[in-house]
């Protein structure tokens, strides 16, 4: 192996390794603001960075998920008391002392410790406090979906032209008459005129009122779908990390009495961004028949590949789209709603892109879903 390829491997292995762990810790920024008495001390120090650490963390759960949010919120005591276990790092950005105000504040960014803090958050969830025989089982079905054709269809365009004609005028008519008569010795001759005179104005005025409208029809879009497993593995590590029993969908089928018909799934995904009111019917009794309370499901679109312009790395997009369902009731009931939103990933060619793409994907919106889980307590 040339030095060349021997570098090139070692970065696609540290583009590979070094995103799942880099992403185990968060920075975030908190301020904290104290009143003092008489001179500043390093109490009050201690007690304005106590307050950027939480405010800090605070950050951080606020973006990540209303769900994560709604867990926290009702340990938030806890969390609070025990700041400085998630914290690995606090670095001074400013710091202002007013002593006309007597208050004291400091802008700092904090490091956290992601995997610890979700690590202790799921542990106090119900599923996390379910023995393990009587944890809900959640049947796993979102694919990849990759375009094959676009077709774009030409604006359809009506015009129209309406026109107005109006006439108006005036005529005049004149005529006189005039006879003579002479009488001779012999004979009697007789004379006659008429004098006409004729004179007409006529006024046209015309109004055209032109319009008409344009149609645009959406592109007809084709989709190759097939079940990737960068997302199952993906997604089965956090959703079983988090305390949940993950059943991928091929399993399910052959468990379903026939009416979990994976291939019609993948049609219905081949041509549109849901499923078809016949299969999602089909699919629900199906997961139901396999006695599984939980279906969650969607598809991944994966994006055509660009350049990242500050790297030079292949780049590639992921669109996921997808929800969770509870099938152990009557009806159906919506749990968790994921996306659309987006991913990028990065590698030094088109596959290790993909790769990352899909895995970062599946990362997070399985963790999604987890948060929205725990916040409804399923077990």
């Amino acid at each position: 192996m040339s030095m060349k390829t021997f570098v090139l491997a070692l970065l696609a292995a540290v583009v590979l390794l070094s995103a799942p762990i880099s992403a185990q810790v968060v920075s975030a920024r908190g301020q904290g603001t104290v009143v003092f008495e008489g001179r500043l001390g390093p109490e009050e120090r201690q007690e304005a960075m106590a307050k950027a650490k939480l405010a800090a963390l605070e950050t951080h759960i606020a973006e990540s998920s209303r769900g994560l949010l709604q867990s926290f919120s009702q340990r938030r005591a806890e969390f609070v008391a025990n700041i400085d276990r998630y914290v690995l790092a606090a670095t001074i950005l400013s710091e202002n002392e007013d002593r006309k105000a007597r208050t004291y504040s400091v802008v700092a960014r904090v490091d956290l410790n992601q995997a610890l803090l979700r690590a202790d958050l799921e542990a106090g969830s119900a599923v996390g406090q379910t023995h393990a025989a009587e944890r809900s089982l959640v049947a796993l079905l979102f694919m990849a979906r990759r375009q094959t054709s676009v077709q774009a269809f030409d604006d359809k365009v009506y015009q129209r032209a309406d026109t107005r004609a109006a006439v108006a005028g005036k005529e005049r008519y004149d005529e006189r008459t005039r006879e003579g008569e002479s009488i001779g010795a012999s004979s009697i001759a007789t004379s006659g005129s008429i004098d006409r005179n004729h004179s007409q104005v006529v006024e046209t005025s015309v109004a055209t009122t032109t319009g008409g409208s344009t149609t645009r029809k959406a592109d007809a879009v084709t989709w190759d779908v097939s079940s990737a497993a960068e997302i199952n593995s993906a997604m089965t590590g956090i959703l079983g990390g988090a305390g949940f029993e993950v059943v991928e969908a091929e399993f399910v089928e052959g468990e379903s009495g026939g009416q979990l018909d994976i291939a019609r799934i993948r049609g219905d995904f081949s041509t549109g961004s849901d499923l078809s009111a016949e299969v999602l019917r089909s699919t629900v009794a199906g997961v139901r028949h396999a006695q599984i309370p939980l279906l969650a499901f969607g598809t991944m679109d994966v994006g055509m590949r660009d350049v990242d312009p500050v790297t030079g790395n292949a780049r590639i997009y992921v669109t996921v789209s997808g929800k969770v369902m509870d099938v152990s009731g009557r009806f159906p009931r919506t749990l968790a709603s994921v996306g659309p939103i987006q991913f990028a990933g990065l590698g030094p060619d088109e596959s290790v892109a993909r790769t990352n793409a899909l895995t970062q994907a599946a990362e997070k919106t399985a963790q999604h879903v987890v948060d929205a889980l725990n916040a409804r307590q399923v077990r």
